[in-house]
């Protein structure tokens, strides 16, 4: 294997884990709203505007990979790293909007956003090393 698909298998494998936190984040949350009996929370906070956006946000996740495994030009390189760079600070800037709410409390509930945020840097890291390998 070419340290060019090193580094390529390394930011898809990398998408498809950050949109795996991604889900377990939804599935925990909507867990937690469960058992602390607040089911209409995600209704409120999310509403149908915030169901659609959550759904475009799933589609990048899952066509990413894909993408990355099937196009090696150099500008998708770039493209890469615009987007995890972009989902990575929505994320970083949802997780605290949630902070200074005081909604979600700073304590385990956090450790998936931390996953995701140590994820998309990393993702970034292993596409700009994929930038730099030659065609």
């Amino acid at each position: 294997m070419s340290r060019s698909e090193h580094w390529r298998s390394i930011v898809a494998q990398g998408w498809t884990i950050m949109f795996m936190v991604f889900l377990a984040n939804i599935v925990m949350d909507i867990v937690r709203n469960t058992v602390m009996n607040s089911s209409t929370q995600w209704a409120n906070h999310l509403g149908m505007t915030g169901v659609k956006f959550v759904t475009v946000i799933m589609a990048i996740y899952a066509v990413m990979p894909v993408l990355i495994r099937t196009l090696s030009v150099r500008w998708f390189r770039y493209v890469v790293v615009a987007c995890t760079a972009l989902i990575t600070l929505f994320v970083a800037a949802h997780e605290v909007s949630h902070l200074v709410a005081a909604d979600k409390p700073f304590g385990v509930l956090h450790i998936l956003d931390i996953l995701h945020h140590v994820l998309g840097i990393w993702v970034i890291v292993a596409t700009v090393m994929w930038i730099r390998q030659p065609d």
